[in-house]
């Protein structure tokens, strides 16, 4: 599943992470829980005792659980209320030595889930906080440091800056004088962010620094004295290369968030290596989650479709039916849970795979081969920004090479030879000139790489956004519900049965968003709005703004030489015709074509950071 269309890569390659922005769509994914929250008083005895017991006997998830609900009873009595969500302990990832224990028989999903609790049953303790998390809001890379950066996260709107200190900080977007968008202003030489509607100045804290419109010194501080005057600040911190916020104001969410680990410090073997891409796809959060627990849609929606009559390819790895998939038994709870799977290709058959989702928002894959060395490692996280969209980050570590095996490599014809060969040489003056005439050239290089040389990971983005934005509209009109609605008769399906039985019984059925905010907003998108590039990524992504911006200044260059080109060719062909010299007009009206073609092959690498809708012809991809 993972590139599917890509070709072979070395272990030590890690390019893709830069490469492909938006791939991650299509890739597998981790998922189970783990969360440490540690007080900020010392613990109790029996919070101690049951910590210690998990961690010596991981697999005995159900009596830790029992342990920890008495360790909690100990802990009720501190000054530091910690989320429910955020237990002493959770289920750690069990690992079933049989193929039972793991629930991976062939019976039918909704079988293999039925045991659990309903709802209504379901301890309150054990019930996942939405607004007492952290959600990763941005990889550090992609963010502007002398700008504000605008974000949402549950539907409310937060700004993130560098403030005093190089510390990143976050506030609400809205200025507690006339309540403006924060995001509109700048920050100060002093790091304050500025409010741009009346030159409010705010600290990192949000702290009112200044209030120019005031009459006096005396009436400015009594004014910034004020509870009023402040902006309303949100605890955030940098973490394994992503700003991380915790959507709850006031002190006590300092305190909770401050005893609460990111969700991806449940992945047992860590961090991966490189850099996190990211997109905001045009779909809800159900629905994306969804998409990462089922491997197998990979060997069709990302497979190769023959141009002749239109049926899969035989380049594609031979798909297989999925034998062993299933939640291990006692790993769901409030924090997340764990599944684990075989194979569903040719190239992964002998593997096995364990995907931990720690709520709400990792999910971490790891697949070992047969003789149980690591494979291939996946971490995805999510966000719910607002109904009916959700940010998506992605990173990959293949360790051995036929890890990232798919449908092979595209042909190449011998137009496709012939056609190098006659552009190599502006190919070649295109990368001198980014290279050294641009004004930051390492940016621009990374945002060629996500944009211009990248847009097969958007072309995987956009299969999977068209099948999920049709999932996502059919079950907002269904009256059934998703358990009246699927069917799910396969072991391959159990990862979503999985993941839509966390909702129900552990998150109150779905994302419960900030005060205020309504999800009764039609799903329906038009095809332009799911084809779209700029606000997927290219508006989250400094190098990318950066390349656009640059492919700008390039075009009005070649604009501006072909033209003076054209002017010169006229000049020289009246002197010619006096002269007998036709050349010096034939060269410049040569040197002026060239400029237009220039011109317009920069249109066409803007148009990669702004849409998938091709330029010209018919506006509508090929996707398959």
């Amino acid at each position: 599943e993972v590139q599917h269309q890509q070709p072979p890569r070395a272990p030590e390659d890690r390019s893709s992470a830069r490469e492909m922005p938006a791939t991650l769509l299509a890739a597998s994914a981790a998922a189970a829980a783990t969360a440490v929250v540690s007080s900020a008083k010392p613990r109790t005895s029996c919070a101690r005792t049951a910590i210690s017991n998990r961690k010596r006997h991981p697999t005995n998830a159900v009596s830790a659980g029992r342990e920890e609900r008495a360790a909690g009873a100990c802990l009720s009595a501190s000054v530091l209320r910690v989320s429910p969500t955020r237990r002493t302990a959770t289920a750690a990832v069990a690992r079933p030595t049989t193929a039972a224990a793991a629930s991976s028989t062939s019976a039918p999903p909704a079988v293999q889930e039925g045991t659990a609790e309903a709802p209504s049953k379901v301890p309150v303790a054990d019930q996942f906080e939405w607004a007492k998390a952290w959600y990763p809001m941005s990889p550090m890379q992609f963010l502007e440091p002398d700008e504000p950066n605008p974000m949402k996260v549950l539907g409310r709107s937060v700004v993130a800056w560098k403030a005093e200190g190089g510390a990143w900080k976050v506030v609400e977007d809205s200025c507690p004088h006339r309540m403006a968008p924060l995001s509109l202003g700048f920050v100060g030489p002093e790091r304050q962010l500025v409010c741009r509607y009346h030159g409010w100045e705010f600290d990192g804290d949000g702290k009112a620094s200044c209030i120019p419109m005031s009459t006096d010194a005396k009436a400015e501080a009594t004014a910034r004295e004020s509870p009023r005057s402040c902006a309303t600040s949100f605890p955030a911190k940098e973490e394994g290369g992503v700003l991380w916020v915790w959507p709850t104001a006031g002190a006590d969410a300092w305190l909770q968030a401050s005893a609460t680990p990111v969700a991806t410090a449940a992945a047992e073997f860590g961090d991966l290596p490189g850099e996190w891409g990211m997109v905001e796809l045009p779909v809800g959060y159900a629905p994306a989650l969804e998409n990462q627990f089922d491997p197998a849609h990979a060997e069709w929606l990302h497979a190769q479709y023959d141009d002749s009559d239109g049926q899969r390819s035989a380049a594609n790895a031979e798909y297989q039916p999925m034998t062993r998939f299933g939640v291990v038994p006692g790993s769901m709870g409030a924090a997340g849970f764990t599944v684990e799977h075989g194979g569903y290709n040719r190239g992964n058959a002998d593997i096995s795979a364990e995907r931990l989702f720690t709520a709400p928002c990792s999910s971490r894959s790891e697949y070992m081969d047969k003789d149980g060395k690591r494979y291939l490692s996946a971490a995805i996280l999510y966000t719910p920004t607002e109904p009916g969209r959700c940010l998506m980050f992605t990173k990959f570590q293949a360790h051995q090479r036929t890890a990232v095996q798919g449908a092979g490599k595209r042909r190449v014809t011998t137009g496709d030879r012939v056609r190098s060969l006659l552009t190599a040489p502006a190919d070649a003056a295109f990368e001198w000139y980014m290279q050294y005439m641009v004004e930051d050239p390492e940016l621009v290089q990374v945002g060629l790489s996500h944009g211009v040389y990248g847009t097969a990971a958007y072309t995987l983005g956009d299969q999977d956004i068209q099948a999920m934005h049709g999932v996502e509209v059919a079950m907002e009109t269904s009256e059934k519900g998703w358990r009246g609605s699927y069917y799910l008769p396969t072991p391959s399906d159990a990862g979503v049965a999985g993941f839509r039985g966390w909702m129900d019984r552990h998150a109150g059925g779905g994302v419960q968003w900030a005060k205020g905010v309504t999800d009764d907003a039609s799903k329906v998108k038009p095809l332009e709005q799911r084809l779209e590039r700029f606000d997927r990524h290219t508006r989250h992504c400094r190098h990318c703004k950066e390349t656009l911006a640059e492919l700008g200044v390039l075009e009005e260059r070649c604009v501006t030489f072909s033209n003076a080109m054209l002017s010169a060719g006229l000049v020289l062909g009246l002197g010619g015709a006096v002269l007998g010299q036709e050349a010096p007009a034939v060269v410049s009206l040569c040197l002026a074509g060239l400029a237009v073609n220039a011109a317009e092959a920069a249109r066409d690498m803007q148009n990669e950071f702004l849409t998938s809708k091709p330029r010209r012809g018919v506006p509508i991809p090929k996707l398959w």
